[in-house]
């Protein structure tokens, strides 16, 4: 599916999924994550311009508008290039 950034830096959370917190810490530190439940590397949250951002299948940032699913999530994956 989609690969997982292996880097000693990382957060402790490697080789599994990720919660909201530790994702929102891995895209504050530049990373793209995507979540599981979405099925779709081409959409993933991204910081931009110091906000939260949804980088969508048509190519454009859109506000990314947190849900209760979101924020309870565990299914958060560090997307790699």
């Amino acid at each position: 599916m989609f690969g997982i950034k292996t880097s000693k830096s990382q957060s402790p959370a490697l080789n599994k999924q990720l919660n909201f917190y530790d994702a929102l810490k891995s895209v504050m530190g530049g990373k793209k994550v995507t979540k599981s439940e979405w099925n779709n590397k081409e959409v993933y949250g991204v910081l931009d311009e110091a906000r939260l951002k949804l980088h969508k299948s048509d190519g454009k940032l859109y506000d990314w508008i947190l849900s209760d699913g979101d924020i309870l999530g565990s299914d958060y994956i560090i997307l790699t290039d």
